[in-house]
């Protein structure tokens, strides 16, 4: 009696340890995530069960997979492809071993064995991953139609996690000039505006908040996705096909004006020349909606190319130095212009008064102070309805010490709120705050002293040279 409940209990023991499912494994939302593999989206296999019709039983089944092959990886898929015809050489013995349907039995008891299950999965090539007949239903007449009804597992491609992100295309600057003139240089167009272009992809790209398209290399790309669908490839990797992104905005930019004069004057008195430079440029940016057109953003960007005066000392500029210059201002305040109205630069982690923000690279600068504001109440507009946006309270500053990739670390100065229980996302930055002069102390205002400046660095060099004396009015 005594080995027999031993027994029971021990049986007991082992089918409870056969039965005991996986236990979820508890990630610590306080512990870095050490698994961050670029995600580029996979291939994935999807059950299905579809109907598929023809006067045979071979077309029948083929009707059947094609069908489940246009359901899981959409209409898109070309019908005369290799996607949708993986079953013709399976299904061909089929029709060979019923005499084309006539023996129904026999056609029934092929399509029911493992062995046709196998030469469909097998030749398929990675399409099919399972496959099985579950009813085979002969024509009920002459002339009729085979039904067949499958389940099947396809190979369905899965978009990565990035996809869900506002999908964005920057598109060609347009200009009605075919080239600038650059201190007395005609500059190809594009030389001076593609390097925008490219930059701003760059910037956006680098912020974490856009899924930026590519449309620059499509030839290339098309020609990967030609080896996949001429078989060159496994055939898992068909349902990568028709998988292509469409944006969702398009930034369009055009030049209004840019130019940088060179002017010369010869002097009457002399075989020497009388030489400046000057100019000014105006670029405008649009984010437009593809779905209904709507401009949400437009901005005009202007500024001046530095001013040179008039001198007989053989004047000069740098034209690469200017142009890059204009460039790296315009993707500096495109990508800032874009980030504030889509998504505004926020402090996502508060300890005390160190504090982590949403963004990095091409948002803030080392060094740089920035305001912050707390957000209250959403207003609205009683006359529409729609949101005016949210009430501002002077929250602080914050001085950045630290910028990387997506995002930045600074300190808290000059807090007016209290920062207790402040949650992500409250407090927002509203741009960058200027160094005011130093206020004398309250000493030196009792005595009327000034106060003495501090030393400062070397001024930076330019590329402009120094400007000489004017010439006389004899000399002209």
């Amino acid at each position: 009696m005594k080995n027999w409940i031993t027994w029971v209990i021990l049986s007991a023991a082992l089918v409870a340890c056969g039965d005991k499912k996986e236990e979820s494994v508890k990630v610590d939302s306080d512990k870095p995530n050490l698994t961050g593999t670029p995600d580029v989206g996979k291939v994935e296999q999807v059950e299905v069960k579809t109907t598929g019709t023809g006067l045979t039983p071979s077309a029948a089944v083929s009707e059947a997979l094609k069908s489940a092959v246009m359901q899981v990886n959409g209409t898109a898929v070309d019908a005369s492809s290799a996607s949708v015809n993986i079953s013709a050489k399976a299904t061909a013995q089929l029709d060979v071993q019923s005499k084309n349907g006539s023996d129904s039995v026999k056609a029934t008891e092929v399509v029911n064995s493992q062995a046709f299950a196998e030469s469909v999965v097998t030749q398929s090539n990675g399409v099919v991953s399972t496959f099985k007949v579950d009813k085979l239903t002969p024509p009920k007449s002459n002339g009729g139609v085979y039904v067949v009804d499958i389940t099947a597992k396809i190979a369905k491609f899965k978009a990565p996690a990035d996809a869900g992100k506002i999908k964005i295309v920057v598109a060609p600057i347009k200009s009605t000039q075919q080239s600038f003139n650059i201190g007395g240089r005609n500059v190809p167009a594009h030389e001076v505006l593609e390097p925008i272009r490219q930059q701003i992809i760059e910037s956006l790209t680098k912020t974490g908040r856009f899924t930026v398209l590519d449309r620059d290399f499509d030839s290339d790309i098309e020609s990967e996705l030609m080896m996949i669908g001429s078989g060159q490839t496994s055939q898992n990797d068909l349902a990568k096909l028709n998988q292509a992104l469409s944006a969702d905005v398009i930034w369009v930019g055009a030049v209004n004006s840019l130019s940088y004069d060179r002017m010369a004057r010869q002097l009457k008195t002399s075989d020497r020349e009388l030489v400046s430079y000057s100019g000014k440029w105006s670029i405008t940016q649009r984010l437009v909606n593809l779905t209904t057109r709507q401009v949400m953003l437009s901005d005009t960007f202007k500024g001046d190319f530095p001013t040179v005066s008039p001198t007989t000392l053989g004047a000069s500029i740098n034209e690469k130095t200017s142009v890059a210059n204009v460039q790296v201002e315009v993707v500096k305040k495109a990508t800032e212009s874009i980030m504030q109205k889509t998504f505004p630069i926020s402090v996502v982690s508060l300890d005390g008064e160190a504090v982590v923000l949403s963004q990095g690279e091409g948002a803030v600068v080392e060094g740089g102070q920035y305001k912050l504001v707390k957000l209250g109440k959403e207003m609205k507009d009683p006359q529409t309805g729609q949101s005016l946006g949210n009430i501002e309270t002077e929250c602080c500053e914050v001085i950045v010490n630290r910028v990387t990739e997506k995002m930045s670390y600074g300190q808290l100065i000059n807090v007016k709120v209290k920062l207790e229980g402040i949650e992500p996302g409250v407090l927002q930055l509203r741009g960058k705050v200027q160094a005011k002069p130093a206020e004398p102390s309250p000493q030196a205002a009792a005595t009327g002293d000034k106060p003495k400046a501090k030393s400062s660095a070397p001024a930076e060099k330019t590329s402009a040279p120094v400007a000489a004396e004017k010439p006389k009015d004899k000399d002209w």
